[in-house]
């Protein structure tokens, strides 16, 4: 029985091409891709997919950067809960970056939700998200003072 090197990532082997299925599709998607790249990043040229129009990592940077107004960013392709998915989303990571881990009433620290203070929905649509995520319209709570919050019997 010979020893064989994996094409891929040069392993000893007993197959004679590669050590294992990973190795085989990841070589095999590299040399024959299903997508070939047809388009180009409006920023920085990448080839990418044709429908898109910026790379993943232009996307990122581009997309965290701007500040959009409650009317931009109102999704009303799907149920309307989801209308503020964004908002909500952006809320999480600003509450990230304060780094609070317990609940803001009763210090419960297993599970954590964002809450905002003043409800989405009673802002203006001209309302830029940096104020409606702002640090004082957001508060960490655990899911009962939640919706406690959210019903009234609790005051802030």
């Amino acid at each position: 029985m010979s020893i064989h090197k994996c094409k891929l990532c040069n392993k000893q082997t007993k197959n004679p091409k590669f050590c294992s299925r990973r190795c085989s599709a990841s070589f095999s998607n590299k040399m024959n891709p299903k997508r070939k790249p047809e388009g180009k990043c409006k920023t920085c040229n990448v080839a990418i997919n044709k429908s898109r129009k910026y790379c993943k990592k232009c996307y990122n940077e581009f997309s965290s950067t701007i500040d959009y107004t409650l009317e931009q960013v109102i999704y009303d392709k799907h149920h309307r809960s989801s209308a503020y998915a964004l908002v909500r989303s952006r809320a999480r990571s600003t509450e990230k970056a304060k780094n609070t881990k317990s609940c803001e009433i009763c210090n419960y620290s297993k599970h954590t939700e964002v809450c905002h203070i003043k409800a989405i929905s009673s802002f203006p649509l001209n309302t830029l998200l940096s104020e409606i995520n702002g640090n004082d319209n957001i508060i960490c709570l655990c899911p009962n003072c939640h919706w406690e919050f959210d019903n009234g019997l609790i005051k802030r």
